[in-house]
């Protein structure tokens, strides 16, 4: 008998001896009883809690800037520094615009003495041509030098209100009521046009500034409570807006909620937690980890209704050490399996323990 012929047998016995040892395995019992299954009831999903800190800020914050270059000769506030509309903050050296204005209004002076000439050359040569004594080139070429002349006053007129406007500009002062947040400009410092030299906050509405994280976007609740530290009160706040795109370094957006009774509002600058409960859909509900059937079709759970099983599609939406939370079409209180799910077939009597 050959070695291959040996190994034959001796597989074969092998076979019948798991056959004799373990029938229950490998053979099917039509007659056997419906097996026992554990069910939990589905749940309403519990609200969950969170926070983000940020820090208490005005609705509006306007920074302030010269219109011209200069250099800063005086500095009239400070940081925290209540501001009123028109009070002055910064002032320039005026001793550059003043020369400019008295350029523009020689060069003004000029234009006119120009215009008013070019004016009379045209007149003198109007009456001239009457009397045939001078050609119509002539009188046209005066009456295009007295335009010329006349449009020459107009912008050296637009020059001279520039220069009048610098002046002005040369002082900087609030365009509103409201407190100093920042203040960046020093005396003897030689700043830009459109150059920060500080920034105001303006009086009235205060709200808070929050990161918002990538997770959290898509959901930001309406509503918080802000809690300041070393307070036990909370306040109300209501959210106003969510910025549409986010901050490149951080990937976070920036979201501001305003507080529903101003009067309340902390100091600027306050650091404030503000905790927010998630709002629970009726169809969010929660069941054991074990009820969960992960599928190629997705996930499922089994339904037990007169003593069998059917399967209800469900969405998973967060799952912890013991418990799924889905998003389910199925009324709250309705008996699901708990435990074995991968072992039971679309409307296969079950008894229920």
């Amino acid at each position: 008998m050959s070695v291959f012929t040996q190994k034959s047998l001796l597989n074969k016995a092998f076979i019948a001896l798991l056959l004799l040892a373990f029938p229950p395995i490998l053979r099917a019992d039509s007659n056997a009883p419906a097996p026992w299954v554990l069910t939990a009831s589905l749940e309403r999903a519990t609200a969950t809690d969170w926070h983000l800190t940020g820090s208490v800020c005005a609705r509006h914050e306007i920074p302030l800037a010269f219109r011209i270059n200069g250099e800063i000769r005086e500095r009239r506030v400070d940081i925290g520094a209540v501001v009123s509309v028109g009070q002055v903050l910064f002032q320039l050296d005026p001793r550059d615009v003043i020369e400019q204005r008295i350029a523009a209004e020689a060069t003004v002076a000029s234009a006119r003495a120009e215009t008013e000439n070019a004016q009379r050359e045209r007149e003198r040569l109007a009456d001239m041509l009457h009397k045939k004594l001078v050609s119509q080139q002539d009188y046209d070429r005066a009456a295009t030098a007295a335009r010329a002349a006349s449009e020459q006053l107009t912008a050296a007129q637009a020059v001279l209100q520039q220069a009048r406007y610098a002046i002005e500009y040369a002082t900087l002062t609030a365009p509103t009521t409201g407190v100093m947040v920042a203040v960046n400009g020093q005396r003897g410092q030689v700043v830009a046009a459109g150059q920060a030299v500080a920034t105001v906050a303006e009086a009235g509405a205060r709200e808070i500034e929050v990161a918002v994280p990538e997770l959290r976007r898509a959901q930001v609740p309406r509503t918080a409570q802000a809690r300041i530290l070393g307070l036990a009160q909370s306040l109300p706040v209501t959210l106003r807006e969510v910025a549409e795109t986010a901050d490149s370094v951080t990937r976070t957006w920036a979201a501001r909620y305003r507080f529903d009774d101003s009067a309340a509002a902390p100091a600027l600058g306050t650091m404030v937690t503000l905790h927010f409960v998630n709002e629970i859909s009726p169809q969010r509900m929660r069941v054991p980890l074990g009820a969960i059937l992960e599928q190629a079709k997705g996930a499922l759970v089994w339904r037990v209704v007169d003593g069998r099983v059917q399967p209800e599609p469900v969405t998973v939406l967060a799952i912890d050490d013991e418990f799924a939370e889905i998003e389910t079409a199925l009324a709250l209180g309705t008996p699901v399996v708990a435990l074995g799910v991968n072992r039971l077939q679309p409307g296969q009597a079950v008894r229920v323990r």
